[in-house]
């Protein structure tokens, strides 16, 4: 019985667990469910309508206005009429010997404000030369550009997130199984030793020390299991599912490990990284906005008519109608510096942006280094451990028979099972180390066609 569980324990820990196909289709499924990226595209959506708006300011506007006014009081103009015509008419009677002409003619009072009055007419302004709406149409594409590129970063990052926690479930369910393989394990064992210290073969010492491997067993089966429920619940977390749902565990693929070279991650960083791209968008929306400030030099000139109708009633008679167009010429002669001086700040920020853009290069460069070197020594990790773990399989093999055939105490036996499953879970560990690696290059060097994952 103990020889099996040894042997099951031996092969299980020989085995990699990772397999393509299932971790692609997990980081599918969590790039199309998670949270927080629904949020990046939300905010992407609302840089493309700002892109949009920018586009709308091309056209013309065209709207409706209607006004009705009841008006009293207010000032009058006076138009004398009578002190006008009064005296002609009196002289053409007096001469005409005649009462032909009133002579009683008031003066009239025309109120400033109509009593009541509307206007009802359509609108069209049409910009004609305006610079400045070209280059603002420009910004709104590069900051939609930024937006878009910001999506990017978060699902590079997702991805790799959701690569390193299903490898680092993989590794606390693959612990968990070794301790409960183990626990049987010694379970046996302390069912053996009790049989021996009932025949009086060995001493109630043995028996204690048996137990006390068994509740250590059992303490750490515990805190394994804790960590599984701990990596599962944040797997499910990223995938935005129930924390408590079951995850695949595929036994049946041996993980393929890419052959990396370092000029090519790093290559392939400098030219894809989209914080690089994010900061050469920003450039051009700075020079943009220093294109911005220079054009308030040249005139603009906008297109408008008008078409409606006017009148104290109602009316929508061609006796009431009327039209207007007109072209207006504005041109900014001085304004007291104030486009020089956004010119030069929009100068400054893009002088800053190239620094940023040199700082961010060696940064990511710095990042690729650090993430290829922890991939190289994973790698070598890899062949360290599995060394390791298959000369402690022989070593146990020997202790084991010396054991069988008394010629160790228990104390040996025990020192050399618990070396056996600190390298077999180190194993374990290292492997897992390795894809973990693997996803943290892949994400600082740009590695992963994004197309591949998004089906686009």
């Amino acid at each position: 019985m103990k020889v099996k569980i040894i042997l099951t324990i031996l092969f299980f820990s020989s085995i990699i667990f990772p397999q393509n196909e299932t971790i692609e289709n997990y980081v599918k499924f969590g790039l199309a469910n998670n949270l927080a990226l629904k949020q990046k595209q939300f905010d992407l959506e609302k840089s493309l309508n700002s892109l949009n708006e920018a586009e709308g300011m091309f056209y013309p506007s065209i709207g409706i206005n209607a006004r009705y006014t009841r008006a009293g009081g207010g000032r009058e103009i006076i138009f004398p009429i009578g002190n006008i015509v009064n005296p002609i008419h009196a002289s053409l009677n007096y001469l005409m010997q005649q009462n032909l002409f009133p002579t009683n003619i008031q003066n009239e009072n025309i109120p400033f404000l109509r009593e009541q009055e509307h206007e009802t007419k359509i609108s069209l302004v049409q910009p004609i030369i305006q610079p400045a709406i070209f280059f603002n149409y420009k910004i709104q594409d590069n900051l939609a550009e930024i937006s878009s590129l910001d999506k990017q970063i978060y699902i590079r990052s997702l991805i790799a997130q959701i690569k390193n926690s299903y490898y680092n479930f993989l590794k606390t369910e693959s612990v968990k199984k070794i301790y409960e393989n183990t626990l049987e394990l010694v379970n046996e064992n302390l069912r053996v030793c009790e049989s021996l210290h009932k025949n009086d073969k060995i001493t109630v010492d043995v028996v204690y020390r048996a137990k006390a491997e068994v509740s250590e067993i059992e303490q750490k089966l515990l805190e394994a299991n804790n960590n599984r429920e701990l990596a599962q619940s944040y797997f499910n977390f990223l995938l935005n599912k129930p924390l408590e749902s079951e995850i695949i565990f595929d036994t049946n693929s041996v993980a393929k490990n890419s052959q990396l070279n370092f000029d090519l991650t790093h290559s392939s960083a400098i030219n894809n990284r989209e914080e690089i791209l994010q900061l050469n968008f920003l450039e051009n929306v700075y020079e943009n906005k220093k294109s911005i400030s220079n054009a308030n030099y040249f005139p603009s000139l906008i297109f408008a008519a008008d078409y409606g109708f006017q009148g104290e009633d109602y009316k929508f008679t061609d006796k009431d109608d009327y039209w207007m167009a007109s072209l207006v010429l504005h041109w900014n002669l001085f304004n007291g510096f104030q486009d020089a001086s956004k010119s030069e700040q929009a100068e400054l920020e893009k002088k800053k942006v190239e620094t940023q853009i040199e700082e961010i290069k060696k940064q990511i460069s710095l990042q690729v280094l650090q993430s290829y070197k922890n991939y190289e020594l994973a790698e070598k990790s890899i062949k360290s451990s599995q060394e390791m773990l298959n000369s402690m399989k022989i070593s146990f093999r020997i202790v084991d028979k010396k054991y069988k055939e008394g010629m160790i105490n228990f104390v040996e036996y025990l020192d050399s099972r618990n070396k056996l499953l600190q390298t077999e879970i180190n194993e374990i560990i290292t492997k897992y180390d390795l894809q973990q690696k693997i996803s943290e290059l892949e994400k600082t060097s740009a590695l992963i066609e994004l197309k591949d994952f998004l089906g686009k």
